[in-house]
């Protein structure tokens, strides 16, 4: 079902001319799991992908994620998580045949480093730039099409 979702949302696509001129927006809403110990993180990511127009999720660990098996398009998940961190709760969701796409995120340069030479996934630093959150979502939901 999530599938079907990225593909109409990547069928989808409305040209808007923005400042930089014309700019893909996704007609689908896709639904999105957020997982940040950071309460204030995690609810400001939350707030700004819905007012895109997604549904969202939010966790506040690993393991309260794993433990719900939410269905998604996309995850969010910050890097550096108390008990099960975000590389390891990516690898557990793909042990149980869940290949959700993910998002990484760190306040942690060198977090951030390890993160890139581990995944292929797309990892953004602390603290996000909304733009780049929204452009880090499409490359990771358009490498699982």
């Amino acid at each position: 079902m999530a599938d079907n979702r990225l593909q109409r949302a990547r069928t989808e696509y409305i040209l808007s001319l923005s400042h930089d001129g014309y700019m893909p927006r996704e007609a689908a809403k896709l639904t999105l799991i957020v997982v940040d110990d950071d309460l204030d993180i995690r609810r400001a990511v939350g707030r700004s992908l819905r007012s895109h127009g997604h549904e969202v999720f939010l966790f506040e660990s690993g393991e309260e994620c794993l433990a719900q098996d939410r269905d998604a398009d996309c995850a969010i998940v910050d890097i550096g998580l108390p008990g099960v961190n975000g590389l390891e709760m990516e690898q557990q969701l793909r042990k149980r045949g869940r290949a959700i796409p993910v998002v990484f995120i760190t306040a942690h340069d060198d977090l951030a480093t390890r993160a890139c030479l581990r995944t292929p996934m797309p990892v953004l630093r602390k603290p996000l730039e909304e733009r780049d959150l929204l452009a880090a979502i499409e490359q990771a939901t358009a490498a699982s099409l």
